[in-house]
């Protein structure tokens, strides 16, 4: 059995300041920071054997206090970095002009397929995130691994290990605070940590599916 935990990143500045991100590599808010250490107390009892972040710093830098908990190097992987948003990145989301807006709102009706320009599709990152899950299963079997990626990464990396279809991968929810343990061996099984409780199952938009 292998037990992942998928965090995402500490809430940003650009988080607060409602900016996308994508590729953009802002620092961590100083609620970011206090998000890291509550990430520490979550898994400061577990047996860690590797950590695995994004290229980004906002990954990498809520990885640290876990890191230096344990002993452990941070394994920076660009494969997990968070999905490009091309034309759209560092733009404010209350602040689109009728070009962005398009280009925002026919993402949204169609994310395994359309392309902002110069960005990616939920599709692309898929793609690139196979070979970082089949390599982590086969190295850690028996092994306790945290990954600290990004929200759409994250939703993806969920659905795949959880083989749940596109239209639930939509509704994967994972707030700043919000950590997901899944548990893969004979059966499958996944958690969250939220609000100091442990659940099963994931979160999704506007409701609770227990698998």
């Amino acid at each position: 059995m292998i037990n992942l935990y998928i965090a995402r990143h500490g809430e940003t500045t650009w988080n607060v300041e409602g900016r996308i991100q994508g590729r953009s590599d802002p620092g961590l808010s100083p609620k970011g920071h206090q998000q890291r250490l509550a990430l520490l107390e979550q898994l400061k009892n577990r047996s860690l054997s590797a950590i695995y972040t994004s290229s980004l710093q906002r990954s990498f830098l809520t990885a640290q206090p876990v890191a230096h908990h344990f002993g452990l190097p941070i394994r920076k992987e660009s494969e997990l970095d968070e999905i490009a948003f091309g034309i759209l990145e560092g733009r404010n989301l209350y602040q689109f002009d009728e070009v962005t807006r398009s280009e925002w709102e026919r993402f949204k009706d169609d994310r395994f397929n359309y392309r902002i320009p110069g960005a990616e599709n939920y599709t692309d990152v898929a793609n690139r995130i196979k070979p970082f899950i089949e390599k982590t299963l086969s190295d850690h079997e028996g092994e306790e691994v945290l990954i600290v990626g990004h929200r759409v990464v994250n939703r993806l990396l969920i659905g795949m290990l959880l083989d749940l279809p596109p239209d639930t991968v939509l509704k994967i929810e994972q707030t700043h605070d919000c950590l997901y343990q899944i548990q893969r061996g004979h059966e499958t099984k996944v958690f969250h940590y939220l609000n100091g409780k442990v659940n099963e199952g994931i979160l999704l938009v506007g409701e609770e599916v227990v698998l």
